[in-house]
């Protein structure tokens, strides 16, 4: 536990709750940005790939996914001031609702390409995927 948390009481702290999901939707959008951008940058510097291929159409948008889905519990995981399994669990369910019924949108737009909306789905199962690790895997250190 660090110095402002043994100074400052979770009660005190209760302002934090309604920032909670603007903060870890925020943060994971900029993360994520962040990290396919150095991505981006990398394969420019490197060579070879071109703007078109498969791995910026197909690869980066699911990496990019999955980087949001793994800082978005994260940041709720870091943020919240009790309960921080319940809450992460909480918000990567109302994650996925959001997610289902913006999928349920995309398959049923006729402007839609099936492999568009293809694509759309293997990026929200990255996403929901890498949430759940996330709270799976960091579990001992936040009970």
């Amino acid at each position: 536990m660090d110095y402002y948390h043994k100074v400052q009481p979770s009660s005190s702290r209760w302002w934090i709750w309604p920032l909670l999901p603007f903060a870890a939707f925020i943060g994971a959008t900029i993360g994520a940005f962040l990290l396919t951008l150095m991505q981006w940058f990398g394969l420019k510097m490197q060579g070879g790939f071109q703007e078109d291929g498969w791995y910026y159409l197909y690869i980066l948008p699911v990496i990019s996914s999955a980087a949001f889905g793994w800082l978005y519990a994260l940041i709720t995981l870091h943020l919240a001031p009790r309960g921080k399994l319940i809450t992460a669990s909480v918000m990567v369910t109302a994650l996925g609702v959001l997610i289902v019924i913006g999928l349920l949108f995309e398959w049923l737009n006729q402007d839609r390409s099936v492999g568009h909306s293809i694509q759309m789905t293997i990026g929200s199962i990255a996403t929901l995927s890498a949430a759940i690790a996330t709270i799976v895997t960091e579990r001992d250190e936040f009970e």
